[in-house]
């Protein structure tokens, strides 16, 4: 175990570690046994207690009572949710020292630790160092190391671990199975899912809800829906009931294609299978009802939704009203805000930029710049964020107000806000278009002292202008300031915009 080495390691160590918890209480009684001993410790980790856990951790060995195995390992699971993975080697140290065996169930408890607290990297290292010559890693190895991995959308080495696991004569579990499935349908590689699935099932292993609606939803995403539809009939031939995921994956699916008979059709399968719908359900319902132009439907849903006991979310208001101001509703969508205020939903900076877009497009800048400075002075429940002032500032520079959107951008500033490239894309258009060349150039070359660089909508926009302007000799230069990605953009926009 020479690897382990430069992990803290000796007694010292751990009881300095140790030694920030703070101590229970302590209540005068006569000596404890070894027994009791370990018995106290165990308790406290099995009630959730670590910080007790480890002072009476700290009393046993005062009493000179050598640690169990199974005390030291459960230690280190209860270090394991502190965000300090050093813990937990320092465990590992002293049950090295103890003479206690170094093993699997070790291993698994290091490598869980390191991935609880995002040291994925770590991770692999310590794999790479005592597995397999020193450290027999087993299922359950692969299984954490596999799931990080895809967390991390590291699928390629995913994938590797996998045929390496194959390559050694791990049998994969449905464990396994179930979240190569699951990540790969949500990373978009169905058909590999897919395959997987039928590899699968063609070993024995019985695949349950969740690697079902893993698969309807990655086909549905897909536009496979007739896919996802086979798979429920799939699975409740089998016996195994879908919940309410898998119905709501394919009412998304459904509503995505159009596909409203087939919508109805799966509510009321929920209902004879006495599943009822869920904020989620609900959500998915009225999103796609706006997104199809039934915006009535949708509020009825909502009405629905809130007459059978769910909660709207603020997400279920968010789409709502970004809908009915999508569609000029602005009026109406600010009496949802109020009925969402009152139903002790608050709203977030989604909501207020969704109503400040929408008072925008129709024409009411100045009730969106008022509604912005409401946010700023703290008369609402939110402050704004970089697009509330990108909003706002982009349809001053649409309608020709370009000085009152440069006003604003200096507001913006002096209250802390960061510019992005986008704000300054918007200013330079704006600019060009009243003819403030030399001010938009200028405005350019400053990107590059704020950390910002142009990009195609930057050269874009100046060129196009440039270019009606006839400053053709400018426009040249810009179009060698670029680079070949940025220019083969700028012919695209200019093209098809």
């Amino acid at each position: 175990m020479a690897q382990l080495k430069r992990f803290p390691s000796s007694t010292s160590s751990v009881t300095s570690l140790i030694s920030r918890f703070p101590r229970t209480a302590k209540v005068k009684s006569k000596p404890l046994g070894p027994t009791s001993y370990y018995s106290r410790v165990q308790s406290f980790l099995k009630t959730g207690d670590p910080a007790a856990a480890i002072s009476a951790y700290k009393d046993m060995t005062r009493a000179g009572i050598r640690p169990l195995h199974s005390t030291l390992t459960s230690l280190i699971q209860s270090f394991s949710l502190t965000n300090n993975p050093k813990l937990s080697f320092s465990v590992a140290g002293l049950i090295i020292k103890s003479g206690h065996p170094v093993d699997t169930l070790l291993l698994n408890l290091l490598i869980k630790s390191l991935c609880r607290t995002h040291h994925l990297h770590e991770a692999l290292e310590l794999f790479g160092q005592v597995a397999p010559l020193l450290i027999p890693p087993d299922v359950v190895t692969y299984n954490t190391l596999i799931h990080e991995l895809i967390k991390g959308k590291m699928m390629e080495k995913a994938m590797k671990l996998w045929a390496d696991m194959d390559n050694v004569g791990f049998q994969p579990s449905l464990v396994s199975y179930s979240i190569l499935i699951v990540g790969f349908c949500r990373n978009g590689w169905v058909e590999k899912a897919g395959g997987l699935f039928e590899e699968m099932e063609t070993k024995g292993l019985v695949a349950d809800v969740v690697v079902y609606s893993a698969l309807i939803n990655g086909f549905c995403n897909a536009g496979k829906v007739d896919k996802g539809l086979e798979l429920l009939n799939r699975m409740t031939e089998k016996g195994i009931l879908p919940n309410v995921v898998t119905f709501t994956c394919l009412i998304s699916g459904l509503q995505n294609a159009r596909m409203w008979a087939g919508v109805r059709e799966l509510l009321k399968k929920m209902v004879e299978q006495g599943i009822k719908p869920d904020v989620v359900t609900y959500t998915e319902l009225i999103e796609g009802l706006c997104d199809d132009g039934k915006e009535e439907e949708a509020i009825k849903i909502f009405d629905l939704m809130v007459e059978k006991g769910v909660k709207p979310s603020i997400v279920t208001y968010n789409v709502l009203i970004y809908h009915l101001c999508k569609e000029g509703m602005v009026d109406d969508a600010f009496a949802f805000v109020e009925k969402m205020n009152d139903s002790g939903t608050t709203s977030d900076v989604v909501t207020y930029n969704t109503l400040i877009l929408g008072l925008c497009k129709v024409n009411k800048i100045r009730e969106a710049i008022k509604l912005l400075d409401e946010m700023l002075e703290g008369k609402l429940s939110v402050k704004p964020d970089t697009k509330t002032f990108n909003t706002i500032i982009h349809w001053l520079c649409k309608r020709g107000g370009v000085s009152r959107a440069l006003e604003l951008q200096k507001t913006m500033v002096e209250r802390g806000y960061a510019c992005n490239l986008m704000t300054y894309n918007v200013l330079i258009g704006g600019l060009i278009k009243i003819r403030e060349f030399d001010a938009a150039m200028k405005m350019q070359r400053d990107l590059y002292g704020k950390g910002l660089e142009p990009n195609a909508i930057t050269y874009s926009t100046m060129i196009n202008e440039l270019s009606k302007l006839g400053k053709v000799d400018d426009a040249e230069r810009l179009l060698h300031e670029m680079g070949i990605m940025d220019f083969l953009l700028v012919c695209w926009i200019i093209t098809h915009c």
